[in-house]
């Protein structure tokens, strides 16, 4: 019987997933991120790697046999049908290789690990999540933070923006919604509120999800509400 809870952690891009996830690991809380999952995957993989090759040619390969990252992106990143094929072969790599990270936490005795993963529905790792997070924020904000952090144009940043999920998406697949649509010192607070909830729920041994009754229901928001 597993005896670890596993809590994912997505939301669109210029959200704040990241913040949040920073804050919650800076708690105590075992996180992994699927980003470097997925790099450590491609690197070691060579059957995966392979398989991108195959697909995408080797015009994605550096010269010494590793995967030019950049050149991937500019191949699927404008083609929705390409990057659903990019998924499709990566996503059950990627998931073989979290199932061996949560077990190796779960030996080490931790009682809760995040998965902090930007995919987390669409490789369907939220199947093997007791609960998940999401982090949501207006597009206006959005397209300012990803402008800032990404160095893009506006244009480029309205592109990626299109390309992902609407609210709806997450918030109908998630126990509990963070809407980011203020500073980083309330975006803090609302992740310490979590965070506490987390906490309580593994302390009194009650069920993982904190929307689940006994304990530190109470305290948890609401999806429908959403943590804003």
């Amino acid at each position: 019987m597993k005896q670890i809870c596993v809590i994912g952690l997505t939301g669109q891009t210029g959200a704040g997933k990241s913040s949040v996830s920073k804050i919650i690991r800076s708690q105590g809380i075992a996180v992994i991120d699927c980003d470097e999952v997925s790099r450590e995957v491609v690197a070691n993989e060579k059957c995966c790697l392979a398989d991108l090759a195959l697909e995408f040619s080797i015009a994605i390969l550096n010269m010494d046999g590793t995967l030019n990252r950049k050149r991937l992106g500019e191949i699927v990143f404008n083609d929705s049908k390409k990057l659903e094929r990019l998924n499709a072969l990566i996503f059950p790599y990627i998931r073989s290789y979290l199932k061996e990270k949560i077990e190796q936490f779960e030996a080490q005795g931790e009682k809760v690990v995040v998965l902090d993963a930007p995919t987390l529905f669409e490789s369907g790792i939220d199947a093997d999540c007791d609960f998940v997070i999401s982090v949501i924020a207006p597009e206006p904000l959005r397209l300012n933070r990803i402008v800032v952090r990404d160095h893009l144009t506006d244009e480029e940043a309205r592109r990626r923006i299109a390309s992902q999920h609407n609210d709806a998406y997450y918030t109908s697949r998630s126990q509990i919604v963070i809407v980011n649509d203020k500073d980083q010192q309330e975006l803090h607070v609302k992740t310490l509120e979590l965070v506490g909830v987390i906490h309580r729920a593994i302390r009194e041994q009650c069920s993982c999800d904190p929307m689940s009754g006994k304990g530190a229901a109470a305290a948890a928001p609401d999806k429908r509400e959403s943590a804003g």
